[in-house]
């Protein structure tokens, strides 16, 4: 509001309510920004990370999903979690073959097709329950930040990376975490409207569901009709997503 009278006019903003994940994001992206935290420093374990930060593993796990999806961080399979340059200085092999700044969102959506729909059967062949669960925990947080009105887009990619990670297969996952700033463009598109967060929600919670039920073939179905859902959100075009 502005407030008039004998005063200088001052703009004030609501005050945000910030979830423990993202305060969590915030110092850890910071800790990398001013080097306190370098290119390739290990990061503590998700244990000593909770009890560091006096929150659950699963607050952690959110977290650095979302920093992995921003690429502050990678996870080596087997090795730890390390500190990485941000997006904005590093480039990945992979993107700069793709170069990102010439792909269209159709290009985007068809690299989106091409190779999701199979995580998705993947990770429901092989998931843990505890990482079932993890996927709850992501869909809630993207549920507050639709009620909030905000669009989930680094929540989005969290949890298409999570999805990728309980493939179990380590080679797919650094592809994903690669091309994830190439398919960001994509998702900021489709969540810029409520009916889009919701459609995007929906598309979330049938595939979980059929990776809960351990259906590969369902799971490979509702991420191949999810992604077309993206893309008629973004095209207005509407394409079969019978599954062959």
């Amino acid at each position: 509001m502005d407030h008039h009278g004998g005063g200088a006019s001052v703009r004030i903003r609501p005050v945000r309510k910030v979830r423990a994940y993202e305060e969590i994001v915030r110092q850890v992206r910071t800790l990398i920004e001013q080097a306190d935290l370098k290119p390739g420093d290990r990061l503590p374990s998700e244990r000593e990370l909770a009890e560091q930060f006096e929150v659950s593993r699963v607050t952690v796990r959110q977290a650095l999903s979302v920093l992995q999806a921003m690429g502050f961080i990678e996870s080596r399979v087997g090795d730890g979690t390390f500190a990485r340059q941000s997006e904005r200085a590093t480039v990945t092999a992979l993107a700069a073959v793709l170069s990102p700044p010439r792909s269209t969102l159709l290009e985007q959506l068809e690299l989106r097709l091409l190779i999701e729909p199979e995580v998705a059967r993947l990770a429901a062949t092989r998931a843990t329950d505890a990482q079932i669960r993890d996927f709850d925990a992501y869909i809630e947080v993207q549920r507050q930040k639709m009620d909030a009105g905000v669009p989930f887009v680094d929540e989005d990619s969290a949890l298409h990376l999570a999805i990728a990670r309980s493939s179990g297969n380590g080679l797919l996952v650094r592809m994903i975490e690669s091309i994830h700033e190439l398919l960001r463009a994509s998702r900021e598109e489709s969540l810029r409207t409520r009916a889009g967060m919701e459609r995007s929600l929906g598309g979330h919670l049938r595939i979980i569901e059929a990776i809960r039920k351990h259906d590969g073939r369902g799971a490979r179905r509702a991420m191949r009709r999810h992604v077309l859902e993206v893309e008629a959100s973004i095209t207005g075009a509407n394409r079969d997503g019978s599954d062959a």
